[in-house]
């Protein structure tokens, strides 16, 4: 996700430099030029992605990966109860942080963080940990998810739909995989909770069970009750041929599309549109090129 997206989760600054925007290498923009740093987003795929004076440390730490991977299971395990697929290692300032996958539902993206003694060049295996309120929002965006299944099942259709027929597309699994710890969401869109009560709730109850069924979830959680502008949807889009960028008419008919469209789900929607590129290095759009409707402008769906 771009990074002032990231800065609305209410996360701490910090977790961003190890997590993701913030972290973006600094690379040398007279060794690097504009056109070699945007690829395609069909062909992107988080592969070159790099954090923050990580180098050195991503090299240490991929020479440990079985290890890195086995330690970074073992914490969702013992911390969060949950199986996690391992996709990337990104280094980082002082550690490698490793982006996962929840196995199952609920489905989530998140990462956590094994630091490295860049002295002595050890990783520290028995400190992994997570940044406050990190893996829990990802959790609670999971929870979500699953609880509205079938509206996102409809969304995700609704969105194949608008793509197809405005020649959009979204970020390839690979990406996301490789780069995102979003919580809940796919090529198209990204969930983010803002009722700080509602994702206690939802922590509290996964912690004690992970596979309550979504009439249990439902019915124990009465999403109702929280205002859809504390539960953000945002849909990103990407137009399909390089070189055109979105326009305002653009914008307006997948505007018009979510705003008419029952059963989708309950929140507030943000729409991006950007062009055909993606920055290797940071995973990110070319802004100039983007146009939005978006926070406080939302499209409330009720």
């Amino acid at each position: 996700m771009d990074c002032k997206w990231i800065r609305m989760s209410g996360t701490l600054v910090f977790s961003l430099m190890l997590g993701g925007c913030m972290g973006a290498k600094e690379y040398d923009m007279g060794k690097v030029e504009t056109k070699d740093r945007f690829v395609n987003v069909q062909d992107y795929k988080g592969e070159e992605f790099t954090l923050n004076n990580g180098e050195e440390t991503d090299k240490v730490a991929e020479s440990h990966r079985e290890e890195v991977e086995r330690a970074v299971e073992k914490f969702f395990l013992d911390k969060y109860n949950t199986s996690v697929k391992v996709h990337n290692l990104v280094g980082n300032e002082e550690g490698v942080t490793v982006y996962v996958e929840s196995v199952g539902e609920p489905h989530f993206h998140t990462y956590a963080v094994v630091p490295i003694d860049t002295g002595n060049k050890i990783v520290l295996l028995d400190q992994v940990f997570s940044l406050e309120g990190e893996v829990e929002n990802a959790i609670t965006s999971g929870v979500y998810g699953f609880l509205f299944k079938d509206e996102f099942s409809k969304l995700n259709a609704l969105l194949d739909e608008v793509a197809k027929n405005q020649a959009l597309i979204g970020k390839t699994s690979e990406a996301i995989n490789n780069t995102k710890s979003f919580g809940y969401g796919n090529e198209y869109y990204f969930v983010s909770i803002f009722d700080m009560e509602l994702s206690d709730r939802i922590v509290k109850m996964y912690m004690q069970n992970t596979e309550y069924s979504k009439e249990q979830w439902a019915k124990a959680l009465q999403i109702e009750r929280s205002s859809p502008e504390s539960i953000n949807i945002t849909i990103q889009l990407y137009k399909e041929e390089k070189g055109i960028i979105p326009t305002e008419e653009d914008l307006k008919l997948v505007v018009k599309t979510i705003e008419d469209t029952d059963g989708i789900p309950y929140g507030a929607y943000n729409i991006l549109l950007h062009d055909n590129s993606v920055d290797r290095y940071r995973g990110m759009s070319d802004e100039e090129n983007s146009i939005e409707r978006a926070d406080p402008n939302y499209i409330i769906k009720e």
